[in-house]
């Protein structure tokens, strides 16, 4: 993703943090903190590709199968499967190969959902979206509260959603600048919810790779 287009989000993010009436410390509250978020999306950036090169050096530039993926789908204490994972590979000509593995939690009327991605295989292509979600922006209205969360796993990055008026969560992870994995729950928004089960997950492995 170009950079002026993480630009262009960047400014949306920050226009609607600033018009906010309820900041908090921590939300944007000015447009000078644009160039700060542009540096760190492009330290980010660098450090992804890096990576990205020590990979391809040692000849790994394909995404794990996504049946592989399935073994580092969560099992979650009080919640069924009632289906089986899902999966899927792509290989498209000019934006690379991917994968994908995703599983539906059921407990009760709650859900939680989670997938993973490996996009190994096309790193120019999600590169910007993942160096944004380990920037650090942060912002909060009346119905969400939006921001990084700490999960103290090295190589893992994490964006948290918390909605106030329903109980819904959504948690973004960016895993070893390789890997994404996306989780929300409906029936529960406490904040340590999504995180714990993150921890559950072998992301130290993830993030190795």
């Amino acid at each position: 993703m170009p950079l002026r287009l993480l630009l262009s989000f960047l400014l949306v993010a920050i226009i609607s943090a600033c018009g906010s009436r309820n900041k908090e410390p921590g939300i944007i509250e000015s447009l000078s903190k644009v160039k700060e978020y542009a540096e760190n999306i492009e330290e980010k950036t660098k450090n992804a590709t890096s990576r990205w090169e020590e990979r391809k050096a040692k000849g790994d530039t394909i995404a794990i199968p996504y049946k592989d993926l399935q073994a580092y789908l969560p099992a979650i204490g009080g919640y069924e499967m009632p289906e089986g994972p899902k999966g899927s590979q792509m290989n498209t000509p000019g934006l690379g190969n991917w994968s994908q593995t995703e599983q539906q939690y059921t407990s009760g009327e709650k859900r939680v959902g989670v997938s993973i991605m490996d996009y190994n295989g096309a790193e120019q292509t999600f590169m910007g979206l993942t160096a944004m979600y380990g920037m650090g922006m942060s912002m909060e209205d009346d119905d969400k509260k939006m921001g990084p969360a700490d999960l103290g796993i090295k190589g893992v990055s994490a964006y948290e959603t918390i909605y106030k008026k329903d109980k819904r969560a959504e948690l973004s992870l960016v895993v070893g600048d390789r890997f994404i994995i996306n989780m929300s729950s409906n029936g529960d928004n406490d904040p340590g919810f999504l995180s714990g089960i993150a921890k559950d997950m072998d992301l130290g492995k993830l993030a190795e790779k």
